[in-house]
């Protein structure tokens, strides 16, 4: 029997994370990010508060998982408190009090950002390489945890696709399909840089939204992209972020993940039926080659004989 998670722990998690976020951030800004320069570079940029605030869902939610207690409605409660965090806490007037919690430079800029320095003859910035790489320990430590407990326009498609009337339009697209096409956009993205200059994410990149500048061209991209998630899971992520896919590359090697245990495991195919993500059917034959998964723990919460855990 699967235990119902304590909603109380949420509320404490909750409490404690404004008060780390209000402090760390509060400190950082009296420093003026002077902090960060007693640091290499490369790991002052570890100092901004959407870095340690980014760590901390991450580690709660690796921790959730382990212990089986992500129900489909704590998920999307989730999905909201991480929204908030990171897209509408740093567009507050609040001062120093969301001091280092910007989206800039997004997510997405730290692996197509540095390609227009080097076309260029320049050294690429430390902080995209840095931002990079703290995203990529995440990844290895647990399964894909930035993109599922941090990343905003992640978490945005999610609730979309949680519109339960229009269930039966829903599809799952063939991960060959989509791995392809975001593996094609990318190699195209690349050799225009290098040709012409021109950097084509910057033309569908839903992360310039969350400036709220509410620009035409970031409303149309946003909005498309929430169209599409309510008949398709996650699509920006599967069908075009270059950061989504090399966060699938390197997910392949995360110690913790979810995992089947074939002594359990019936065959019901409720996993399947009811996860939105392609990933399970591999996930169950145990490929080493397999589809993103999100961590969204949808099919743990699902299996009727618990024969699915998120562990190492």
């Amino acid at each position: 029997m699967k235990q119902c998670f304590p909603y109380k722990y949420l509320i404490i998690f909750v409490v404690i994370l404004i008060i780390i976020s209000l402090t760390i951030s509060v400190l950082f800004a009296q420093t003026d990010g002077n902090a960060a320069n007693k640091l290499p570079q490369f790991f002052g940029f570890w100092l901004l508060p959407r870095v340690w605030i980014g760590a901390i869902f991450c580690l709660v939610g690796l921790w959730i998982l382990m212990k089986s207690n992500l129900t489909r409605n704590l998920r999307f409660i989730f999905l909201f408190i991480i929204f908030f965090v990171f897209a509408i806490f740093p567009a507050l007037p609040l001062g120093k009090l969301n001091y280092g919690m910007g989206i800039h430079p997004s997510p997405m800029c730290t692996v197509t950002k540095p390609f227009p320095f080097i076309n260029a003859g320049s050294t690429v910035p430390v902080i995209f390489i840095s931002l990079l790489v703290s995203m990529l320990i995440l990844t290895v430590i647990g399964n894909k945890l930035f993109c599922g407990w941090v990343c905003p326009i992640g978490a945005l498609q999610e609730i979309f696709h949680r519109v339960s009337l229009l269930d039966k339009l829903k599809i799952k697209l063939p991960f060959k399909l989509t791995n392809s096409i975001r593996i094609t956009i990318y190699v195209i993205f690349i050799s225009i840089i290098f040709s012409t200059g021109i950097g084509i994410y910057d033309y569908f990149n839903p992360f310039e939204f969350l400036h709220w500048q509410f620009g035409l061209f970031a409303s149309i991209i946003l909005s498309l992209t929430l169209i599409a998630s309510l008949f398709i899971f996650r699509p920006f992520c599967y069908l075009i972020c270059p950061l989504g896919m090399v966060t699938w590359i390197f997910e392949h090697f995360s110690f913790i993940k979810i995992r089947v245990e074939k002594d359990k495991c019936t065959s019901c195919n409720t996993c399947i039926e009811k996860s939105p993500c392609p990933s399970i059917p591999s996930i169950l034959n145990r490929n080493k080659l397999r589809p993103d998964c999100h961590a969204c723990g949808r099919c743990i919460d699902v299996c009727p004989e618990n024969a699915l855990k998120f562990r190492s």
